[in-house]
């Protein structure tokens, strides 16, 4: 009689898919138009299939999808894993959201003038002598923003040092970093070698440097330490482009409503929506484009002789700094 019942649930549901894609959107919350999570929303709705009607929306960013997701604007969500994380530790938010997937990486760069990129030597010599620097963050609610914050928040790191400044977007923190208003600027980049943002940066004249920090160990996976590479703009140590950088990458996390705080038809909706983002590939959520899908195959850089050499190779670059700083 079980069997019964839920064939005909199922026979029904099948029946009833035109309806609840006209009756209920899914909306996927991205990121901003010069970002890479838009267009992972985008590949997500496309996932999804004809069943569903998605809407990939543009938005702020980490922070401004759990406003949005609380809010009911969005029935999904795209941000930092390591934060989405730390949301799900709210007892009121973990009863609503979960973390459904976890997908490809975003890559973590700061940028700015040359010589002050020299001075530091690497990022080891940026937390060493966070007293001595200034660090510009587009916006409060974009995800670069709630990667930093993180690693401030640690602990003892001596990020908390730096002074910080916020801007309005990506462009005008550029455009802060490059007229000296801030010493560097930090983001959390999908890196996209083709992203208009690199070449942005290039051609004010400024460089990126990779950002791997000792206390990433404390996220665990959350952090992976990986070799990306990165077109149109230049990095330190090198003149040409599209070379490598090892940097620290955070996947993104796909937060959704739980179906249970949902009612009726829009329950059903969400429930067959998550199942099919848990089903499919990771490729078919990720946009295409080759340099995608090679990131999410690149192998990580474990705890060990590994990552020990890139510590090592930071804190070489990084002797001298402090005086190197003070001179400028």
């Amino acid at each position: 009689m079980k069997q019964v019942r839920y064939w005909t649930l199922i026979l029904a549901f099948c029946g009833w898919g035109q309806a609840f894609a006209a009756d209920n959107v899914v909306r996927i919350g991205g990121g901003t138009k010069t970002g890479e999570y838009i267009h992972i929303a985008q590949s997500v709705c496309d996932a999804l299939g004809q069943l569903f009607s998605c809407q990939a929306v543009e938005t702020s960013g980490t922070l401004d999808n759990k406003k949005r997701l609380e809010a009911r604007e969005l029935e999904f969500g795209l941000a930092k894993a390591n934060v989405a994380e730390d949301w799900l530790k709210e007892p009121t938010f973990g009863a609503h959201y979960s973390i459904v997937r976890r997908i490809g990486d975003e890559s973590l760069f700061v940028f700015g003038r040359p010589e002050t990129l020299a001075a530091v030597g690497s990022w080891t010599g940026v937390r060493e002598n966070a007293f001595l620097l200034s660090i510009g963050l587009p916006g409060e609610l974009s995800g670069d923003a709630a990667v930093f914050n993180a690693l401030k928040g640690v602990a003892g790191s001596p990020l908390v040092n730096a002074e910080v400044k916020m801007y309005q977007n990506r462009p005008a923190l550029l455009e802060a970093v490059r007229t000296g208003a801030v010493k560097l600027g930090f983001i959390a980049q999908v890196p996209n070698p083709d992203n208009a943002l690199f070449k942005s940066i290039n051609d004010a004249g400024l460089m990126i440097m990779g950002v791997v920090d000792p206390d990433m160990i404390t996220f665990g996976e959350t952090f992976r330490v990986k070799a990306v590479t990165v077109k149109n703009a230049k990095w330190l140590g090198l003149g040409g482009s599209a070379q490598q950088i090892e940097t620290a990458n955070v996947p993104v996390a796909i937060v959704a409503m739980k179906p249970e705080a949902l009612q009726g038809r829009a329950a059903m909706v969400q429930q067959a929506a998550i199942k099919k983002i848990q089903e499919v590939s990771e490729a078919s959520l990720l946009p295409r484009q080759g340099w995608m899908q090679q990131l999410a195959n690149t192998a990580s850089l474990k705890v060990g002789p590994s990552l020990d050499h890139v510590f090592h190779s930071m804190a070489t670059a990084a002797q001298g700094a402090k005086e190197r700083l003070q001179r400028m």
